[in-house]
């Protein structure tokens, strides 16, 4: 059984960011979804599966080197739910299921260990996510994870329920994280936010001007 079966969610359109697919945009020399399948397949026992669904091919390609499994949501245009639906369905028997979106710029390693130590002790049937205050709310981040109670309780649940779902339906369920670290929240849905973040991340390194990424080749 594996330690932890991690469903990297990468099947969007990226509506919001023109006619750029924002997974195939730079981060340090490699397309954001590079990145973060990479960060991920570093964890200690894991086992990663990537949800592609828009460009998969163009998406795949990026990847196609690295110690993952790639499946394709074919209902990826009907929304994130399907995607996570559908992952969590190709997920192989595993001691927790953490679930997170790719576009998450500065989610790290050690970002994705605390968290799943803060879940050893989670009841079963919980999920575990970050919450913290953001701005003027009180928000919940990225990852989640997920006992095996609570993956067959969302899978039984189907499309439609989702992690959301049963957050929003079940709050006794929720195992609160609570941070105030900026990788948990932070994620990449517009241009502006982009060259923000690309701007954090290469403070002080010299790299060249952000370009988007093609078959993975540069």
């Amino acid at each position: 059984m594996t330690d932890v079966a991690i469903i990297l969610l990468a099947a969007g359109e990226s509506r919001r960011m023109g006619h750029k697919n924002k997974l195939l945009l730079d981060f340090g020399g490699e397309a954001l979804l590079r990145r973060t399948a990479r960060m991920l397949a570093g964890l200690p026992g894991a086992e990663v599966t990537v949800v592609l669904g828009h460009a998969a091919q163009e998406t795949a390609a990026v990847i196609s080197d690295l110690d993952v499994r790639v499946t394709v949501n074919p209902d990826y245009n009907t929304g994130q739910r399907s995607s996570v639906f559908h992952g969590l369905s190709k997920a192989g028997t595993a001691a927790a299921y953490l679930v997170t979106p790719a576009d998450m710029p500065r989610l790290e390693r050690d970002h994705c260990s605390a968290l799943l130590k803060a879940h050893e002790t989670a009841p079963a049937g919980s999920i575990t996510l970050p919450v913290g205050d953001r701005s003027s709310a009180f928000a919940r981040g990225n990852p989640v994870i997920l006992t095996p109670l609570a993956r067959d309780n969302v899978l039984r649940g189907g499309i439609n329920l989702g992690c959301r779902g049963v957050l929003d339906s079940q709050p006794e369920l929720i195992n609160s994280f609570v941070t105030a670290r900026d990788g948990y929240f932070i994620d990449i849905d517009t241009p502006e936010i982009y060259q923000a973040e690309y701007s954090v991340f290469m403070a002080g390194s010299g790299q060249p001007t952000p370009k988007e990424h093609t078959h993975g080749i540069e």
